[in-house]
């Protein structure tokens, strides 16, 4: 029996160029990478760029599981991380160098998945992020992409489409698909076919079972003249998928990505995203560019993208994170009932959704031992007219009546994280020092698949005993081991 030609899709030479970017060595424990290096670089003032790269660097080599790794290792993170995310800016003409709002932005507010959302926002061919030499190469080519606005409309179109045929199933898109279909053609990347061209060829492909990469093509060869395998020729659209996944805008089965079923309104932004950064727009129909002139504009690139943090844009949904079949009792805090119950279901500060569980575990937790008369005094006091320096009024349940006053510090992500550093504010730290031990910090870590919670009671002694680090910074940038504190579970309120 005679063997079944294998048909591959062949995207014209005049129309290929690859489309590559700064990948970094973390991006499987990017969640966790990026909370500790925002947090570590606002702990660094404004410094000459040398004294601020060397404790940048040290940073990095106290990262969990880096101690140990070669210089160079070290090195790559420490070009990829500002490359990519700018968590920096250097001034070379004065040789300053400081931490940017981007890090910032995420240290404070401390939701990933709002973070990496507006991250791929403003993810645009050409950009800063790219070197100027391949700067060059994209502007030669017309190309003006923002990848994930084009791989949500294309999915939004192959929906469309599939619905007009009466099929059930929903578009979802490959790494191998969103390579050869969308990055790697220039017709698509330079908007010379429409989304909808792009969601019939991906159909219609699937239906005539053509395939994609081949490894004797000679556009999967290396600069060394070697096949590039299909991990190589796909990382790059893989990633912003993998991106996408992590910010809650994709969910991905098999291998195949489709759209999240419960982020219309964020998904529409993206789709009807009309935003460019132009820096680069007077380049375009140049016959000659000059690398250094390209160069120039990187600082207003990362100025734009730094500009592009609002912190009320893409609010995480809470459910997404705490999960529908949750119970939270939040009869005492109307404040906190409207937040976790509202109809859009999006938090107004990520604070409020951490004071709402661990009112709820409180409660549970003097129910638990035999407490059961002070459940209804459990209150959350902190409100936007009154800071007291603490966030919920507890009891410790010892056999005296003697309040537990709690800080909660709570991040959301996706994926589990491992990032135990935090921020006190000058009135929290002072009113810890006061209060002492009947003062506590819950450190609240919140994703998809873990709510991992660990009480630090005392936080001030703690300090002075060498158990936490502390570090002055418009009040104290807390840093704990799991050498010294382990997780505490996480009880849900149950009447």
């Amino acid at each position: 029996m005679a063997k079944k030609e294998i048909i591959y899709y062949q995207v014209p030479d005049e129309y290929w160029h690859r489309l590559h970017f700064v990948r970094p060595r973390f991006k499987s424990n990017i969640e966790s990478v990026l909370l500790y290096m925002a947090n570590e670089c606002c702990r660094i003032p404004k410094l000459s760029c040398e004294e601020y790269s060397r404790r940048y660097f040290e940073a990095i080599r106290m990262f969990p599981g880096n101690i140990d790794m070669a210089d160079k290792t070290l090195h790559n993170w420490r070009t990829e991380i500002p490359a990519l995310f700018g968590f920096y800016k250097e001034n070379k003409e004065i040789g300053v160098t400081e931490t940017s709002e981007m890090a910032k932005f995420l240290h404070v507010n401390q939701d990933l998945t709002q973070f990496l959302r507006l991250f791929l926002f403003s993810f645009q061919f050409p950009g800063g992020h790219m070197k100027p030499k391949d700067l060059k190469e994209i502007i030669y080519h017309n190309i003006r992409f923002k990848p994930a606005r084009t791989i949500v409309q294309v999915l939004m179109e192959g929906n469309r489409i599939l619905s007009q045929t009466n099929s059930e199933k929903e578009m979802t898109i490959s790494a191998e698909e969103a390579t050869y279909c969308i990055f790697n053609d220039i017709r698509v990347t330079s908007g010379l076919v429409s989304v909808d061209e792009v969601a019939r060829t991906i159909l219609y492909n699937r239906k005539n079972r053509i395939k994609y990469y081949n490894p004797n093509d000679r556009k999967t060869l290396s600069l060394a003249g070697t096949p590039r395998t299909k991990g190589d020729m796909t990382r790059y659209a893989g990633d912003i998928l993998d991106y996408m996944e992590i910010a809650n805008l994709l969910e991905k089965r098999n291998g195949y990505f489709s759209l999240k079923g419960n982020e219309l309104k964020v998904l529409s932004v993206f789709a009807e995203d009309d935003t460019w950064f132009d820096g680069y727009e007077s380049f375009y129909g140049k016959e000659n560019i000059e690398t250094s002139e390209l160069a120039k504009v990187e600082p207003s690139w990362f100025e734009y993208v730094n500009n592009s943090m609002n912190p009320q844009l893409f609010k995480t949904d809470l459910r997404s994170v705490i999960g529908k079949d949750t119970e939270i009792d939040v009869i005492f805090d109307e404040r906190i009932k409207d937040v976790v119950m509202s109809d859009d279901k999006t938090t107004k500060d990520i604070g409020n959704l951490g004071e709402a569980i661990i009112c709820g575990h409180e409660k549970m937790r003097l129910k638990i031992n035999g407490y059961e008369g002070f459940i209804r005094f459990v209150q959350i006091v902190d409100s936007p007219t009154y800071h007291p320096g603490f966030d919920i009024d507890s009891f410790e349940a010892d056999g005296t009546e003697d309040h537990r006053y709690i800080e909660v510090k709570t991040t959301i992500s996706k994926r589990k994280i491992q990032m135990y550093g935090f921020h006190m504010s000058p009135n929290e730290w002072r009113v810890a020092g006061t209060i002492k031990e009947h003062y506590y910090i819950y450190r609240l870590m919140l994703s998809e698949t873990d709510k991992i919670l660990f009480v630090l009671r005392n936080p001030v002694s703690l300090y002075k005993n060498d158990m936490i680090e502390a570090e002055p910074r418009d009040g104290m940038e807390i840093t704990f081991s799991t050498d010294n504190f382990k997780p505490t579970k996480l009880l849900v309120w149950k009447k």
